[in-house]
């Protein structure tokens, strides 16, 4: 398999950099919420007079990643964090990888950061639209060169919370190129471009953990 030093390094540390954020704010979120847990009666009551969610995070994983790998014979794994930033704003960043078998093993690395606007709530749930770009790393395994690709993508979806620890989450948007390299003539059918629709199920691991 070829592979650029300087670019595998590069990606790398990212995905290094990334983890050590999430896994560290969730630790100080963990943190929040159980001091929180000790007064429900008063957070309830608040929840109960207002009608908006307390929910300020969500880890979840990007079942995207493992749909469009089913589809092409090969595999994927992907994870989003969304923290509430401000009443009704949210910062949603993302990493996921796939791998695909075909006549040339093709391994993708995808880092996404969107922005999320819910103007009936200021928690992280009912209507939302939301705006973010992504980075897509393409490395074959012969002497094809590396491809490159940066996206934008708008969305629109409605978070619904089932249940204290599920969110169902139906969503469409289109995913733009702003920057593309193109080394290899099938690249196109593994990257999703256009019209981009789903239907997530987010397990909120805090809340089962609690429960």
């Amino acid at each position: 398999m070829v592979w650029n030093t300087s670019t595998g390094c590069k990606i790398i540390l990212c995905g290094i950099f990334f983890l050590m954020i999430i896994f560290s704010v969730y630790a100080e979120d963990t943190d929040a919420e159980i001091e929180e847990a000790e007064t429900p009666e008063t957070n309830t009551e608040s929840v109960a007079k207002t009608g908006i969610s307390e929910l300020e995070n969500i880890i979840s994983l990007d079942a995207n990643f493992t749909m469009a790998a089913l589809r092409n014979n090969g595999f994927g794994v992907g994870v989003n964090y969304e923290r509430k930033l401000t009443d009704f704003l949210s910062i949603r960043p993302g990493i996921g990888s796939m791998v695909f078998f075909s006549e040339v093993t093709i391994v993708t690395v995808n880092l996404q950061l969107f922005f999320y606007y819910y103007p009936l709530s200021n928690g992280l749930d009912k209507l939302y639209v939301g705006l973010g770009n992504g980075f897509d790393f393409i490395i074959y395994t012969n002497d094809i060169p590396n491809d490159k690709i940066y996206s934008l993508t708008p969305v629109l979806g409605w978070k619904w919370r089932a249940l204290r620890f599920l969110i169902i989450e139906p969503f469409v948007g289109w995913k733009f190129y702003l920057v593309k390299t193109k080394n290899y003539d099938e690249v196109d059918k593994y990257l999703n471009e256009g019209f981009q629709w789903g239907l997530n199920f987010k397990l909120l691991f805090q809340k089962l953990i609690k429960g």
